[in-house]
């Protein structure tokens, strides 16, 4: 029993690796198997609609179950349940406050957060708002934006000032979202709120879209450059790991 269950998943790693599909014979030479149990698993397969036949010749692709089965892990999957102890490794290590955020309608929703035990807080809460266009985390994410989705950003957003280094123009925030592809990173230097630094990095879900991104903050005393370039690969490591535990 173990061993034509262990069979059959071996079936369906093959293919996924064809996505034109395979006959009997070619799965039977990768398994080493005779023909016929190799059809007698297809046939299983088949019924429950893991496998499905595409013409008369024998050749299986995977079937249209494994679109529900997709459907109900993304459903079921919590971002901030998977995320929360990365963040909590993360803010061990960089001794910074990490928040995770998600996009919403252009703006920036905070969903979760993991406070530093040093002396010095930073103000924040789950369920803030903020805009795109002066944090971290947004250009994070507006980075990898498709072009038409980029463009409708643009129409939405109003290049409001916060502070005195906040990008306000178009074209330069053009030319930092190609900086932050180019390194997979992005910094808020300062252009939210005045005193206040952080590195942030992308999240990409299972189509390698980008939904979530994730940030280390803190004050300009504590992030200088140098300090800035420590927490770097920490921060882009972490978003990796979040990356991988929604599918990507």
């Amino acid at each position: 029993m173990v061993q034509s269950v262990d069979r059959a998943m071996i079936i369906l790693d093959c293919l996924k690796e064809s996505p034109k599909g395979l006959g009997v014979t070619d799965l039977s030479k990768k398994l080493g198997v005779a023909k016929s149990t190799v059809h007698r698993l297809l046939s299983t397969l088949e019924k429950h609609r893991y496998v499905k036949k595409v013409n008369n010749e024998g050749i299986y692709q995977l079937g249209l179950k494994f679109l529900e089965m997709n459907h109900a892990v993304m459903e079921n999957m919590n971002i901030v349940e998977l995320a929360h102890p990365i963040l909590d490794e993360l803010t061990k290590t960089v001794a910074e406050i990490t928040h995770l955020v998600m996009l919403e309608n252009f703006e920036l929703v905070y969903i979760d957060k993991v406070e530093s035990t040093s002396t010095i807080r930073i103000y924040s809460q789950t369920g803030r708002r903020a805009p795109m266009h002066c944090t971290g985390v947004g250009k994070a994410m507006a980075a990898y934006f498709p072009e038409k989705k980029l463009e409708r950003f643009f129409s939405h957003t109003d290049w409001k000032a916060f502070t005195p280094y906040t990008i306000t123009k178009e074209e330069d925030f053009r030319a930092e979202l190609d900086r932050i592809r180019e390194k997979g990173y992005s910094l808020d230097d300062e252009e939210h709120e005045e005193g206040i630094r952080c590195v942030a990095a992308p999240v990409f879900n299972h189509q390698g879209e980008v939904q979530y991104a994730i940030s280390a903050t803190g004050p300009t005393n504590r992030m200088n450059n140098k300090r800035i370039e420590e927490i770097i690969p920490l921060v882009k490591k972490a978003a990796y790991k979040i990356s991988k535990a929604i599918g990507y």
